[in-house]
């Protein structure tokens, strides 16, 4: 499996900074972010992305995955970036989230999310590259289960999952982590790798304590990435992980813990293969 990052705290960095620095914390590649206020946007991908492409590439990693702010198949600018991105060796991207409005709205909320699927699987076969939904509360698809009920039928070449345990906890939509990933099947295309905890704080002028819900290092949190990589493992996966490092403490303390994490992923996964 590899070890890709989503670097939304690195964003000092200019392109080149950022692959010196990935390749030297010792990733195999990056989720390339289409992302106002980043290295490429939705905007000027037709220029920004060959050019980003080329320097992590110039440092050995790849960038055959990315997140964009797709949503609807319609507008006019989104096909131009998905063959765009294809064409720059991207070959799957992410999804902006389908979202969930509300009480009474789950049954229409999950015709109009399969209606975009079947038009974004459309369009990726047409330029050979898949689309695919995160685990991610607040949405339609925050679990293993309620994500397969939106992409089911729909052709898994083209079609896909990113499964996020962190989000999960964080979040909302824990299930027992084989169980998820038994769900998710053949749909399953990434992996995120972030951790989460429950914590009692105090809250308001009164001092009184609240339970909480808060980003953790990789090796503190709930999720246990040890049963996580056993059940892909079982489960014959050999696709990208992706580290999501949200420390936005400084660029220096996070390089540091990003380190740090990564060492710790690589230790756990030496363990899941013997």
């Amino acid at each position: 499996m590899q070890c890709v990052v989503f670097p939304k705290f690195f964003q000092e960095l200019t392109a080149a900074e950022l692959a010196r620095t990935l390749s030297d914390i010792g990733f195999d590649g990056v989720d390339v972010m289409l992302r106002d206020g980043y290295w490429v946007d939705a905007a000027s991908v037709a220029e920004r992305l060959p050019q980003f492409v080329r320097a992590m590439h110039d440092f050995g990693l790849s960038a055959a995955n990315a997140t964009t702010p797709y949503l609807d198949p319609n507008d006019p600018y989104v096909e131009r970036g998905v063959a765009c991105l294809a064409e720059n060796g991207v070959r799957q991207f992410r999804l902006e989230h389908m979202r969930y409005e509300g009480m009474g709205t789950y049954q229409k909320d999950l015709d109009t999310a399969r209606r975009k699927l079947e038009a974004f699987a459309v369009i990726g076969e047409r330029h050979g590259i898949r689309a695919f939904l995160q685990t991610h509360g607040g949405s339609l698809h925050p679990s293993a289960s309620a994500a397969r009920r939106v992409v089911d039928g729909f052709d898994p070449q083209y079609v896909g999952v990113h499964h996020d345990p962190g989000n999960m906890i964080c979040q909302e939509g824990y299930e027992t982590w084989d169980k998820g990933v038994d769900i998710l099947g053949e749909y399953l295309c990434m992996v995120g790798v972030k951790n989460a905890g429950v914590f009692q704080r105090p809250a308001g002028d009164t001092f009184e304590m609240r339970w909480g819900r808060e980003w953790t290092t990789l090796a503190e949190g709930v999720v246990d990435y040890s049963a996580v990589l056993t059940a892909l493992s079982a489960a014959g996966f050999d696709g990208p992980l992706c580290m999501h490092n949200f420390y936005d403490r400084g660029l220096e303390a996070l390089k540091t813990q990003t380190r740090r994490d990564l060492d710790h992923l690589r230790s756990l996964l030496s363990q899941s293969a013997t």
